[in-house]
């Protein structure tokens, strides 16, 4: 799932350079090193999305186990987490 999030975040930074041209109707690969710089800046940001959800799911099944909670439902599916014991 990480790598998926990183191309998907790279092809997300390289479109909206593309995009960011095209409605200032110049030549799309116009500064080409932005396209370079925004599809590695997508790229960390999906990574960094990856690791934000599972601290997120992380802390709100030790928020509900304080509180004598089940975990959330289906959080082991996709995101594969430690159980606080």
């Amino acid at each position: 799932m990480g790598l998926t999030a990183m191309l998907v975040g790279s092809i997300s930074g390289t479109g909206l350079q593309m995009m960011n041209n095209a409605l200032q109707k110049v030549p799309l690969s116009r500064r080409p090193w932005l396209h370079v710089g925004y599809f590695f800046l997508g790229g960390y940001i999906g990574q960094r999305w990856v690791k934000l959800e599972k601290e997120l799911v992380i802390d709100i099944n030790e928020i509900r186990a304080d509180k004598g909670l089940p975990p959330m439902v289906a959080t082991n599916a996709w995101i594969k987490y430690e159980n606080p014991e």
